[in-house]
């Protein structure tokens, strides 16, 4: 067996590491950041707190704010510098996401204007989104009695709540005047009873929402067993060039994306019906379980202008009861358009496309997994910001699914844990990523502090005069092939693909080595790493041959 010299590697990764990590074993904060992130700041809201943060790439935190209430979905930076921020209260619906409030706080903290959306009839949950004539779309579940229910053509009739979406003029301080609505159970079919209302083929109408699909309540999913939970959509989207609104429906496993270019009146009809639907052609019984693609999704959104999936569609597609494992993607597609703006469709055939432009990653892996919640960003530079939000996980990747970027949220219900400490329920629901040019920084001095888990000893070294920091990846002059280990981050298991006949080793940050063994030119090698500690690692190749150096990957172990 072939021997490392553990003090050349030592030096190597003090010479291309800016953070420290000796000295104290990382689980939380900041773990990667490379010079292709793209810099600007993070906005952090941790689901079991009223805090939510600002931090920088070093996880320092820049402005926060405080709510006495605890996050009800969705908060987003609004371009004056304000806080606008989903809350949970108590009331007569309780399902998974629910919210109920909406707070718009300014960049100190003060409380602009409330909404409390929520009495016996409906409660926002999950997400708003602010439109730029400075009207909010809301959210919010609906209630239908089991009457009505049987007189829409349930087969087994029980309380249920379809989706709405209100638009709402805010009113300083408090409350807002309705100018929009758009309700489901205005669009409806169902081929049980021909005496009743809605009644035919959902799949002559893909236009329509089969009041006989998905499960109602406790039935695995999210909600209570006395919940009337239907749908559970957890995502609204506007793009105000179309002037559509996207929405996403994790009972369905569909992208919906409806027509806001109409008055009230006309959303009650033809015109309110989808315009294009994605993800489940079972739900219109134009499919069945093989031509299922997403699974559970979260936060639909047009990728915007400027990215190179501009105009595309991308959700983080949970993949809760994906065949083949429980394992997360991001998937990016491009609805079919024709000439006129229309989304087209064939009578006969499920809406396309019939495949994904782009999906991280490549190869699904249960060891990048979320069952709920959790969220994706695309970035002006190419890559995506991906919340992992069970695990409370943010990180970013590139077009070519390199991660540039790896954070572990630290505080839970409890409370910050501090470093070296293993945070728990730490989940947020989203993460989203302002630039350094964003007009909410217009005006303002961010002065970074103590990370959101208080003081520790891990340095981290600000670049340039943008505020961003960076951490160089090991540096990789003179060493090839790439071992390119994968996933990465990881959590349990990690596979590679030895270049040659040779031997590896698994280094700590302090340069010791933790794994070692022996590997054949082209042979998968598949390492157990859930039980060694979360960090930076580096694995190392030595070649059998001398026509070429040891090489080596970095390697970033998060928590459980």
């Amino acid at each position: 067996m072939t021997h490392f010299s553990t003090s050349l590697l030592f030096a190597s990764l003090l010479f291309c590491v800016a953070w420290s990590t000796w000295g104290q074993t990382q689980t939380v904060g900041t773990f990667v950041n490379t010079e292709e992130a793209w810099p600007g700041y993070t906005l952090l809201d941790p689901m079991g707190t009223g805090n939510t943060y600002l931090i920088d790439a070093c996880g320092q935190v820049v402005q926060s704010w405080s709510s006495e209430y605890n996050s009800g979905g969705a908060c987003y930076l609004l371009d004056d510098g304000s806080l606008l921020r989903g809350c949970r209260i108590n009331g007569a619906f309780a399902g998974g996401g629910v919210g109920g409030r909406l707070e718009q706080r300014s960049w100190e903290g003060d409380l602009v204007w409330s909404l409390d959306f929520a009495n016996d009839s409906m409660h926002h949950h999950h997400d708003v989104a602010w439109m730029p004539n400075g009207h909010v779309l809301v959210l919010a579940w609906e209630s239908r009695s089991a009457q009505e229910a049987a007189a829409a053509g349930r087969v087994n009739p029980q309380l249920m709540w379809p989706e709405s979406i209100t638009e709402i003029q805010p009113t300083l301080p408090a409350g807002g005047e309705v100018v929009w609505e758009w309700h489901a159970w205005d669009h409806l079919v169902q081929n049980a009873d021909a005496t009743l209302d809605h009644y035919g083929e959902p799949s002559d109408h893909p236009e329509l929402l089969d009041v006989n699909h998905a499960a109602v309540g406790g039935g695995g999913g999210p909600g209570g067993a006395n919940s009337g939970d239907w749908m559970h959509a957890n995502a609204v989207n506007y793009n105000a060039d179309l002037d559509q609104i996207a929405v996403s429906s994790r009972r369905f496993n569909e992208v919906w994306i409806l027509d806001h270019n109409t008055t009230t009146e006309e959303a009650q009809g033809a015109q309110g019906d989808l315009l294009y639907r994605f993800g489940n052609p079972a739900a219109y019984g134009l499919g069945d379980e093989d031509d299922q693609v997403l699974f559970g999704q979260h936060d639909v959104q047009w990728v915007p202008a400027g990215h190179p999936d501009a105009g595309s569609l991308v959700v983080y597609n949970n993949g809760d009861g994906r065949p083949g494992c429980n394992c997360s993607s991001i998937d990016v597609w491009s609805p079919p358009v024709n000439g006129e703006g229309s989304y087209e469709w064939m009578a006969g055939m499920p809406f396309g496309p019939e495949s994904l432009d782009w999906s991280y990653p490549e190869v699904q892996t249960p060891t990048f997994f979320s069952p709920n919640i959790s969220g994706v960003q695309p970035l002006p530079n190419g890559n995506y910001l991906i919340c992992e939000g069970a695990e409370g996980h943010l990180f970013e990747v590139t077009q070519e699914g390199n991660v540039v970027w790896d954070y572990i949220n630290p505080e839970g219900n409890f409370g910050a844990v501090p470093q070296g400490s293993n945070p728990n329920q730490n989940s947020v629901f989203r993460a989203y990523r302002y630039g350094m040019e964003h007009p909410a920084f217009e005006g303002k001095v961010l002065v970074p502090g103590d990370p959101v888990q208080g003081p520790d000893d891990l340095d981290c070294i600000l670049m340039g005069d943008t505020g961003t920091s960076a951490i160089s990846p090991i540096a990789t002059a003179g060493l090839a092939p790439s071992l390119a280990p994968f996933p990465n981050p990881a959590r349990n298991m990690v596979q590679w693909e030895s270049p040659s006949d040779g031997t590896w080793s698994l280094v700590n940050a302090q340069g010791q080595s933790m794994m070692t063994g022996t590997s054949s030119t082209g042979s998968m090698e598949f390492l157990e790493v859930g039980h060694l500690p979360r960090g930076l690692w580096t694995l190392v190749f030595q070649p059998e041959s001398q026509t070429w150096q040891r090489t080596a990957s970095r390697l970033i172990l998060v928590p459980h």
